[in-house]
């Protein structure tokens, strides 16, 4: 089992737009460690959510590798590839992602229903997942009935009530205002600690990309610590 449980060597990422090569990454080398946690700040367009959606095993690279616990992405069937982000990954967007239709309670219990958990189980797990961010007494409210910083901890309970390997965030405050993003991500970092989860965020604000073991820098489609 390797050391790592993100491992990306070698990571290039080209589009053709026409007769044009655009390429998007070039190179990038970059391990997440169990536990740690990594902020990537860059510009609009730098390449940050490409990246993150290659680490996620969303996306393929044009070339270099990508393994999750030891396991090559590249090298595995959509099914595989499906069953290894479900077992391991969790992911948070700037926008919620949450189905309207159903409760808090419903949402975050979807994850452990792919899974093959009993409705028992996981009503019991997303319950208490969304106690530790918060939602205890809003986790039979409809998302149009939660507040924007409410919508995005059901969104992070979601992500997290499978115990991943690594919470993977894509600008996971950038609908929020400044307090409520400070009160995410302090929360983010606290279930971080509490269940040994890697964190990988994308972000445009320094402020909050300090608060990481390690901020990285994204230019030019190259990566590199700040």
């Amino acid at each position: 089992m390797s050391e790592w449980v993100l491992d990306c060597r070698g990571v290039s990422k080209s589009y053709d737009d026409g007769a044009l090569n655009v390429q998007v990454l070039k190179a990038l080398n970059l391990q997440v460690a169990a536990g740690q946690s990594v902020s990537i700040i860059g510009a609009s367009g730098s390449g940050k959510s490409t990246l993150l959606h290659i680490l996620g095993g969303l996306d393929q690279p044009t070339e270099g590798t990508v393994s999750l616990m030891g396991q090559n992405l590249g090298e595995l069937g959509q099914k595989q590839l499906g069953d290894l982000r479900n077992l391991y990954l969790g992911f948070v967007y700037q926008f919620h992602h949450l189905l309207l239709e159903f409760s808090a309670l419903e949402n975050v219990m979807m994850p452990l229903l792919i899974g093959k958990k009993s409705k028992a189980e996981a009503e019991t797990a997303a319950a208490e997942m969304l106690e530790k961010v918060g939602l205890k007494q809003r986790m039979l409210h409809r998302p149009s009935e939660l507040s924007g910083g409410e919508r995005q901890r059901a969104a992070i309970a979601r992500a997290l009530v499978n115990n991943p390997k690594c919470l993977l965030a894509d600008e996971p405050t950038g609908n929020l205002d400044r307090k409520n993003a400070q009160n995410i991500l302090a929360m983010m970092l606290d279930l971080k600690n509490e269940l040994g989860t890697s964190l990988v965020v994308v972000t445009h604000d320094d402020e909050l990309a300090d608060r990481f073991d390690r901020v990285m820098l994204m230019e030019d489609g190259s990566l590199r610590d700040r």
